[in-house]
């Protein structure tokens, strides 16, 4: 299934504020408490995705401005730097930085008007503007599961796990022809298929995005 620009735009600001109503309940336990990433703590997942949201805007910025954003600037030291820098802050300040920074990338979003939709960004395989909700929704959906706190899989927007599966399916197909896909629910599927399985025994795929 193909959504618009805004229809896509529209889920991506449903998915940030069950972020927000998730992360204004944590408390300062919870947030020092792991994820389900290996190796993080929710602390660790909430900066991500707020310095995500930071990234994202730097390339709405360039599309906007003509002057291209880099993502991360100073690379993926800077990046890990900035997450592990963040990661210990107090829950209540956790929670203020991603409604800040994740709003104002959704009220950016909004501005990037359909003339500038083919605008090229450098992400880590060629996209285009067009592309930036759906990086966007996708950032929000999987580490909404990885914070933990309730949220699976089953939980995600029919139009999420549909739109994904439509879009990432042939990349696995190219990537890994030997793979079969198991016989599952497509949100179980889709789990599978981001390295976020939900049940044992199932076939071993690359590291996605494919």
């Amino acid at each position: 299934m193909s959504l618009s620009y805004s229809e896509t735009l529209d889920a991506v600001a449903q998915s940030h504020a069950r972020v927000v109503s998730a992360l204004s309940n944590l408390t300062d336990d919870e947030a020092r408490s792991p994820s389900l990433l290996p190796g993080w703590s929710r602390g660790h997942v909430a900066t991500h995705i707020s310095r995500n949201a930071d990234a994202l805007h730097r390339f709405v910025v360039g599309v906007l401005t003509g002057v291209p954003g880099e993502m991360y600037p100073g690379g993926p030291d800077a990046r890990a730097a900035a997450i592990e820098e963040g990661a210990d802050r107090p829950a209540a300040l956790l929670a203020a930085d991603y409604a800040f920074a994740g709003s104002r990338v959704v009220r950016e979003l909004g501005e990037i008007t359909e003339d500038l939709f083919d605008t090229p960004i450098a992400w880590r395989m060629p996209i285009v503007a067009r592309d930036l909700p759906v990086l966007r929704w996708r950032e929000l959906e999987i580490h909404h599961v990885d914070l933990g706190l309730g949220y699976t899989p089953d939980d995600w927007p029919a139009d999420f796990v549909a739109s994904t599966l439509e879009s990432q399916l042939p990349r696995l197909a190219a990537a890994a022809p030997y793979v079969s896909v198991p016989d599952l629910p497509d949100a179980q599927v889709l789990a599978w298929l981001i390295g976020r399985p939900q049940s044992p025994g199932l076939p071993e795929l690359p590291a996605w995005p494919f």
